[in-house]
């Protein structure tokens, strides 16, 4: 069903990806090292890779990277269990993983268990794959590093990772950083549109179609319009109102997704020092050029805004998806956006 607000794990659940999916499963089974799925929050990354670990067999793991506090340690743990295991495993919650008995970094050593011991461990369990979403959530430097090192050390180890596109691109895979751990390495990027209006429409269609309930197109325009091309907010509208059967399932789902995007702000600012700085910057984005948002933003905050501390602040919105730049322009990644930084 397509309306279901958990990520799909079935094919025909899935909607409109045929080819993002393709390139994924044909680049698994050329077993290449990296597998980047990019794109802006809630256009289905999480589906796609929950899709491809339900039909990937072998040894496979799925790590969230919401959870992973140290990578170098924890991925590589995971790892080792699961070659040890010699069986699939899914890491949902890290404490599932009982690190405080493993001594572990990227100098190993695991009890008795030598480092070699560990690596040819690793190395005798075939192909196995590590399925890391929201990989841009962990620190940029230290998955660039673990990945490095199994890119060099471990041919038969596949990385399947997703994440906000700037972010995990220029952060964790260096594509234009010579310095960059992982700079020079090939790497499988697929990258994840937005659908445009006429298969946002579609979609629309063909999943209360599988409900069984009618909507008037004209209703199905205005939630188009309000939610924009993200299937995850679609998804979201669709289950509100053709399975809750809610009759201001709209007002409902835009108030829902605003807080969830909210939480996400929330979650942004705890690494930032200038607040209000940010909230200025994203409640001032809608399609203006970077000097007409300084300007915007420094009338704003009552204050001349220094250029490089204004640059600084909106690329790292960028980075982390939250805006976008299309065509020397900056606008919001998520419509909902614009109602959630009234909410944090």
């Amino acid at each position: 069903m397509y309306f279901e607000i958990e990520p799909k794990g079935r094919k025909e659940d899935f909607f409109n990806y045929d080819y993002e999916y393709g390139q994924v499963k044909k680049a698994l089974a050329r077993k290449e090292k990296i597998i980047a799925v990019v794109g802006v929050r809630r256009v289905g990354k999480t589906s796609l890779l929950n899709l491809v670990y339900n039909e990937t067999g072998g040894l496979k793991l799925w790590l969230d990277g919401r959870i992973i506090t140290d990578p170098k340690k924890e991925i590589f743990a995971a790892i080792y269990e699961t070659a040890k295991d010699g069986k699939p495993r899914i890491f949902g919650k890290i404490e599932s993983l009982n690190l405080s008995a493993f001594g572990v970094g990227m100098d190993i050593k695991l009890g008795s268990e030598s480092r070699v011991e560990i690596e040819k461990k690793i190395r005798g369990s075939g192909h196995i794959c590590v399925f890391i979403d929201e990989a841009q959530r962990m620190g940029a430097k230290d998955l660039a590093d673990v990945l490095s090192y199994f890119y060099d050390r471990f041919p038969q180890v596949s990385f399947i990772i997703s994440g906000s596109e700037i972010g995990l691109v220029e952060e964790i895979l260096g594509e234009d950083d010579g310095e960059h751990p992982l700079f020079g390495r090939e790497i499988a990027k697929v990258a994840i549109p937005r659908l445009d209006r006429n298969r946002a429409m579609d979609y629309l269609k063909k999943g209360f179609a599988q409900l069984k309930f009618d909507v008037a197109e004209e209703e199905l325009d205005e939630a188009i319009n309000e939610l924009d091309g993200l299937i995850g907010w679609l998804t979201l509208y669709g289950y509100e109102k053709g399975v809750k059967k809610s009759k201001d399932a709209l007002k409902k789902t835009s108030q829902g997704a605003a807080q969830i995007a909210a939480s996400e702000l929330v979650h942004f600012f705890k690494k930032v020092k200038n607040r209000k700085l940010y909230l200025s910057i994203l409640r001032n984005v809608d399609g203006a050029g970077w000097e007409e948002l300084r300007a915007k933003t420094g009338k704003d905050l009552g204050k001349k805004l220094n250029p490089n501390l204004f640059t600084f602040a909106l690329e790292r919105l960028v980075r982390h998806s939250f805006v976008e730049k299309r065509n020397e322009r900056y606008y919001l990644s998520d419509p909902l956006l614009s109602k959630a930084v009234f909410l944090v």
